[in-house]
């Protein structure tokens, strides 16, 4: 029964290790080469330089110096992306990307994500992108590298901002601005507010759309970018806001306002045509037909032909109606072609969507199932410990019982012995008696009755005597036998203070693996209603209904106490109790002190003064 013991525990223990290796992945991470180290911290501000230093240095073997050679491949792309320049394939971070997948390196795993997507939509695979821009979205969740949460956001935002999935564009744009307010970058702020406003914009909420452009243009006025073409954009966005508003008034005096070479012909040409000054929206619609974009000279043209309908342009109705008739017959072929495109591409985001989840409720129902099996496991051996103490307790009461009927036994067999001795004395002197003195008849009669009663008393004794020898030595075999017994089982006692023990380190390797206490111990933060019920489980199962016996001894005791007993039960120390329950230390221990009153005045027995909450509550 021992070594079946030893091998459950012992399997117990490898199992649970091998799956927190496989949930982990790779251990420590290598030191990466100085060149890599230099080349990654002037990467954002300098990626030419980077891309220098990584192209000068010797390339690190991808057989003896796999990891270096992956981050090698990784700043590289990242260097080439962020310059803008053409990439034929994704081979070269796909090496980065397959190498860091397995580990449980979230920075990288985001980053080689990235870059992956980056490239990817770059050559059109729209949907390799899609896939993994969320790939990157999920691992880098788990980081506080806000840079690239940042880029992996708004890359994701922009692609569904330019295929209409406005619900998914607006999520993103936002998630990206949080990002950017995160790492304190203005730049990435004014990124992600240009295009969170578009994306009102186009849901047609057009006060919060006007707010993100006014601040937007604010933080490019701030950094330096006033009379750029940047700045212009975001005006000439404005504008446009202000147009849609009907505000044309407003919006002209902004288009009027910049230089000639920035104004938007076509903007403000629509405006004049909407406050009916005709001749000017000639002229400025004129002008803007000199560009290349189809739906800009459409929209153009529907409003000449509008134009042309008036006395003083009907000479170029037809000549702005087949125009019109061209570029709108043009417009309806591609977006045909885009419409399809982008319902499959809605279509494919789903999917990529549902299957992400559907291996997050795997991973997760995995996980339960190995918590129970280990919390099943705890309980089977606290059962076989609990089995052992018993029959031993027995075991000795049984001893104790014998030696005590031995002892009575030894006891009575003494006095039985001391009364023969004495008899066989008593009969000696009343035959020296009787052969030493004449005597009658009558008393030599006397005499002889007293003998023959003597030694029928000592016949029964001699009875009695050789009874009790037999129970004596009846005990004797089963005491020592039971003695051995009991030995045998003080060791398995000893065995079974090893089995606690074991129980109790298993216990604490449990619960130290569990996903909400583990991100507790590395960082604490306060937690919400459902997490709290999460830990408040996670006591109840692992330790042997903590809460319930705790309500059961003290019924008064509030929710926040009850917080308080699970965290010092968990070994949480005071300073990250305080940032879990968001107070100062000595608010912390305050609450100690007024539980242990609590506790003392409630529980029968109360607390000693020598004993310390956190020990009660320990042993509890």
């Amino acid at each position: 029964m021992k070594k079946i013991t030893h091998y459950i525990l012992y399997i117990l223990i490898t199992y649970t290790a091998l799956l927190n290796i496989q949930c982990s992945g790779n251990g420590k991470e290598k030191t990466p080469l100085p060149e890599l180290v230099h080349a990654e911290s002037v990467m954002f501000d300098h990626p030419d330089s980077s891309l220098h230093i990584l192209e000068s240095m010797e390339v690190p073997s991808s057989r003896t110096d796999k990891e270096n050679h992956a981050l090698w491949c990784l700043l590289t792309s990242q260097a080439k992306v962020k310059q803008l320049m053409k990439i034929s394939s994704d081979s070269l971070v796909r090496i980065a990307y397959d190498y860091y997948k397995p580990t449980n390196n979230a920075r990288r795993k985001a980053m080689s994500a990235l870059y992956m997507g980056n490239i990817n939509y770059n050559l059109g695979h729209i949907e390799e992108a899609m896939k993994y821009y969320l790939e990157g979205k999920s691992e880098v969740e788990k980081t506080e590298d806000y840079k690239t949460g940042y880029l992996i956001m708004s890359s994701l935002g922009k692609l569904y901002l330019y295929r209409n999935l406005t619900d998914y564009a607006l999520e993103s744009c936002t998630k990206a601005y949080d990002y950017a307010v995160r790492d304190s970058n203005l730049r990435y702020q004014m990124g992600a507010l240009q295009y969170l406003a578009r994306c009102y914009c186009i849901s047609n909420k057009l006060p919060k759309a006007m707010e993100s452009y006014q601040r937007c243009s604010a933080i490019a006025a701030e950094l330096g970018l006033k009379n750029t073409d940047y700045y212009y954009d975001i005006q000439r966005e404005i504008a446009l806001v202000y147009t849609n508003s009907h505000k044309i008034e407003k919006s002209l005096s902004i288009l009027q306002s910049f230089p000639i070479e920035y104004r938007p012909f076509s903007l403000i040409g629509k405006n004049y045509f909407r406050l009916g000054k005709l001749d000017s929206a000639f002229y400025y619609l004129n002008k803007a037909l000199n560009t290349d974009n189809i739906y800009t000279k459409a929209s153009i043209y529907e409003y000449l032909y509008r134009l042309s309908e008036k006395p003083k342009y009907n000479q170029y109705l037809k000549t702005y109606c087949d125009s019109l008739l061209f570029y709108n017959d043009s417009i309806i072929t591609i977006d045909k072609g885009k419409q399809i495109i982008a319902y499959k591409e809605k279509y494919d985001h789903q999917k990529l969507i549902t299957e992400q989840q559907r291996l997050k409720l795997e991973k997760a129902d995995a996980q339960r199932m190995m918590f129970i099996i280990t919390i099943c496991l705890i309980v089977v051996i606290a059962v076989v410990a609990y089995l052992y103490q018993k029959r031993l307790v027995r075991k000795e009461t049984t001893i104790r019982k014998q030696s005590e009927q031995l002892q009575d036994y030894m006891l009575q067999l003494h006095e039985y012995e001391t009364r023969l001795m004495q008899n066989n004395r008593y009969m000696e002197e009343l035959k020296e008696q009787l052969s030493g003195q004449e005597m009658n008849s009558e008393e030599l009669h006397e005499y002889r009755e007293q003998i023959d009663s003597l030694q029928v008393e000592n016949s029964r004794l001699s009875e009695k005597i050789n009874s009790l020898q037999y129970h004596i030595n009846d005990y004797s075999s089963k005491l020592d036998k039971a003695r051995r017994e009991a030995d045998k089982f003080r060791n398995l006692s000893e065995e079974n203070l090893y089995l606690k023990q074991r129980e109790r380190v298993l216990t604490d390797y449990v619960v130290d693996n569990d996903r909400l206490v583990k991100e507790l111990r590395e960082k604490c933060r306060v937690l919400e209603t459902s997490e709290w019920e999460t830990l408040e489980q996670m006591c109840e199962s692992t330790y042997s209904n903590f809460v319930s016996r705790l309500q059961g001894v003290c019924p008064t005791l509030t929710k926040q106490e009850l917080h308080l007993c699970m965290l010092i039960k968990l070994r949480f120390s005071n300073a990250q109790m305080s940032e879990i329950f968001g107070v100062n230390t000595t608010s912390v221990s305050q609450k100690k002190f007024r539980l242990k009153k609590h506790l003392s005045d409630t529980l029968q027995d109360g607390l000693p003064d020598e004993m310390t909450l956190d020990r009660w509550v320990a042993e509890f």
